[in-house]
C-alpha cells in the first residue's frame, strides 16, 4: 500500500526542475500557480504548484481516497528547484514535509515522512508538458495523467 501512495503522489508531483538555475524561456510560459489534479489506483491527487522565474518551486500535496480497502489522506508541504526545455518539465523537491497523515483512522505522520523522504525528495521527476492557454497537461514516465489550470 505504501508503494502505491509514494507512486501516486510521486507521479503526481508534476514538473519541476533539475539544475535550475537560469530559467529557459519555456519558465516564462511555465512560471506561476497551477492547481492541478490526478486520480491514480483509486487515490485522489490534488496539488498547488507556484513556480517562480528563478527556477524555484513551492508546493502543497494532498492525496487521498481507498487503497486495499483502506481511507487514506495525506497532506505535504514542499520546496524544490525546476527546469522546462521543450516539452520536458523536470523537478527536484529539496525538501517534502508531511503535515498531515491518516491511514485507515491512525494518524501516521512518522510513516508519511519516511515514504516522502524516500521516494520523492531529491529525486528528478519527468513530465511531458502540454500547454493550452490557461491549461497545462502533463504526463509523467509510467503514463499517470495530472491536468492543471491557473
Amino acid at each position: 500500500m505504501l508503494k502505491l501512495i509514494a507512486t501516486a503522489a510521486l507521479s503526481c508531483m508534476l514538473a519541476g526542475t533539475a539544475f535550475a538555475r537560469t530559467p529557459s524561456s519555456g519558465a516564462q510560459l511555465a512560471g506561476g500557480t497551477w492547481v492541478c489534479t490526478s486520480l491514480t489506483d483509486g487515490l485522489n491527487v490534488i496539488s498547488k504548484q507556484s513556480y517562480a522565474g528563478d527556477g524555484t518551486s513551492t508546493m502543497t500535496l494532498m492525496v487521498f481516497g481507498e487503497s486495499d480497502g483502506m481511507n487514506i489522506k495525506i497532506v505535504a508541504e514542499g520546496v524544490g528547484t525546476w527546469n522546462l526545455v521543450g516539452d520536458r518539465l523536470d523537478e527536484v523537491l529539496t525538501r517534502m514535509t508531511a503535515t498531515y497523515a491518516d491511514f485507515g483512522g491512525d494518524q501516521a505522520l512518522d510513516i508519511a515522512q519516511d515514504m516522502l523522504d524516500g521516494s520523492m525528495v531529491n529525486v528528478t521527476l519527468t513530465n511531458t508538458a502540454t500547454f493550452a492557454g490557461p491549461t497545462l497537461h502533463l504526463v509523467d514516465i509510467d503514463e499517470v495523467v495530472m491536468d492543471c489550470v491557473r
